[in-house]
């Protein structure tokens, strides 16, 4: 009871808010210049699919999706007629930010991605495969341009990330008295003091959702140990992706992948068509994808499995249909991590809150100078300016 009164009247006389004080500091040390970059980079991807267009990095980007479209089944046709003897893989029906279908093929050495007009079908080329400045910006963001490796290190920063902010709410904490000072930020005062503001007052701000920012890095890097943990505490049901397999048969029906669609729009009403995917060896299913709602991402895509044998629908499964609190935590990650799904609005809010990350760690760094560096340099620098050079020996 007397540890609970002092926390919420003097909490910095207590050893747990200096321990926590420590960690924060240090570690925030540590990972600043992380921080710095997961920010700044997040914040120009929440974008990336508008600063393309500007870029002009997509050929057929002037081009305007508007239904209807050309039938999915006429432009595999020219697909195949295009790439003769080259498997089409996938093909995806046109969207805002891709206004071209775009059918994956597999090439002699590499698959390439071919786009096609979206209202005649027509072949329009490949894909330009190039490496922009906004890949690059991707890459350092996603993987700290080393490969896989590097993903497991960022979803080590996000754990990083979620222990600094759980450590700076705890120092963030100034008493009863005057908490709700540390709300907000008064610009009436000296630099060093609205630069404090800014770290107490945007942390506390930002909290929530950089903190879940941490940890869907975390799950990023780390999908399946969080996954299984999860799953342990709430049955991961509807965010699991079935195993589906079909048996090969010896006389098999010819593809009619027109009815397939059709009967597709049947069974899952009042959904569009996103794509098709076909097997990828001869005990993988023909998966048909429809959108429910004008959502974009897979988080709002049912995926019908159909056996290419005969034809007939196997299975359905409906992402983001959530059945428990283990489903809705795994599909959140995504959509809540990025900010693209609901609009510039949200794009917009999510990229400021994206670089209130590298604000509040040079905030923190400058507060580190101003109370222990600043005064170290002013006790350093007069015995450097009295010190006389020492004169030079030469054997």
């Amino acid at each position: 009871m007397h540890f609970f009164r002092q926390f919420l009247r003097r909490p910095r006389q207590l050893w747990l808010w200096k321990l926590n004080f420590q960690i924060h500091l240090w570690l925030g040390i540590v990972i600043a210049l992380y921080l710095i970059v997961v920010g700044i980079t997040g914040s120009i991807l929440v974008f990336r699919d508008e600063l393309e267009a500007l870029a002009g990095l997509n050929p057929w980007q002037s081009i305007r999706a508007a239904e209807p479209f050309a039938d999915i089944t006429d432009v595999i046709k020219n697909v195949q007629a295009a790439y003769p003897g080259r498997p089409v893989i996938s093909v995806y029906r046109p969207t805002e930010t891709d206004p071209v279908f775009e059918a994956t093929v597999q090439g002699p050495r590499q698959r390439i991605t071919v786009a096609a007009h979206p209202k005649t079908g027509a072949v329009l080329g490949v894909v330009p495969s190039m490496r922009s400045w906004l890949s690059v910006v991707r890459d350092l963001h996603v993987n700290l341009m080393v490969g896989p490796k590097g993903r497991a290190v960022n979803g080590i920063g996000g754990a990083l990330l979620v222990l600094l902010n759980i450590t700076g709410m705890v120092i963030w904490w100034p008493g009863i008295k005057s908490w709700k000072r540390a709300l907000k930020i008064d610009f009436r005062r000296t630099w060093r003091r609205v630069n404090y503001d800014l770290h107490n007052a945007v942390g506390f701000w930002t909290l929530t959702l950089v903190t879940f920012w941490g940890i869907s890095g975390f799950y990023f890097g780390w999908s399946r140990e969080v996954f299984l943990f999860v799953d342990r505490i709430s049955p991961i049901i509807s965010a699991r992706p079935p195993v589906v397999t079909v048996k090969p048969v010896s006389n098999p029906v010819e593809l009619d992948l027109k009815s397939i669609v059709d009967r597709a729009y049947e069974l899952d009403a009042g959904t569009s068509l996103e794509g098709v995917q076909f097997p990828y060896n001869r005990r993988a299913p023909l998966e048909v994808y429809m959108r429910r709602g004008n959502h974009s991402g897979a988080e709002y895509m049912d995926t019908l499995y159909f056996n290419p044998w005969d034809g007939s629908h196997i299975k359905t499964w409906q992402y983001g249909v959530n059945e428990s609190l283990g489903d809705w935590f795994i599909w959140l990650q995504i959509p809540l991590h990025y900010g693209t799904y609901w609009g510039l609005g949200i794009k917009t809010l999510w990229a400021l809150l994206g670089l209130s990350i590298p604000l509040i760690t040079i905030t923190g760094v400058l507060m580190y100078w101003n109370r222990v560096l600043r005064h170290k340099w002013r006790r350093l620098k007069p015995s450097q300016i009295g010190a006389r050079p020492s004169k030079l020996k030469f054997y």
